[in-house]
């Protein structure tokens, strides 16, 4: 079964959760999916939650078949530990993955366009645009998420 990476770092939790959803869209239509928060290290959050060090997430990043790559904008940039992924990732061969980003930003979206481009770079194979939501979700954009996942899902199973 092919298998989405969801790797995301949030701020106020947006992010977050427009992982869970894009990962739920994508598990509508049979992929196998992981969703990733990245932290410094990879343990246990109290109250609940993982996070997962940059060192796993490359691992995981590296034997999935799509990547999903989220950040909120923070200083018109990715968050730290998903600038931290992208600069290690650029030493993988992704080629033969499908990429794309989402994010969601408070005043001025940079995040995505910043995670897009860095995804080019590695080779992938891009879903553009990216998904970029201003603030909470709200059903509309709740739905964008889920349909992300499942046009990711869909993406894969034309390649094959």
């Amino acid at each position: 079964m092919a298998k989405l990476a969801i790797i995301y770092g949030t701020g106020t939790g947006h992010t977050g959760e427009m992982a869970e959803l894009i990962g739920d869209g994508a598990r509508s239509e049979g992929l196998e999916t992981e969703v990733l928060k990245l932290g410094g290290v990879t343990e246990d959050v109290p109250g609940g939650g993982r996070t997962t060090s940059v060192d796993d997430a490359l691992s995981i990043m590296d034997s999935a078949d799509a990547v999903a790559i989220g950040s909120s904008t923070y200083e018109l940039k990715p968050v730290i530990f998903v600038q931290q992924l992208m600069d290690r990732a650029r030493d993988l061969d992704l080629s033969d993955k499908v990429g794309t980003a989402f994010g969601s930003y408070a005043t001025r979206p940079k995040a995505v366009g910043l995670i897009m481009d860095a995804i080019k770079e590695m080779g992938m194979a891009v879903m553009e645009p990216g998904l970029q939501v201003s603030g909470r979700l709200n059903s509309s954009a709740k739905q964008e998420c889920r349909e992300l996942g499942e046009s990711i899902a869909k993406a894969l199973s034309e390649k094959k």
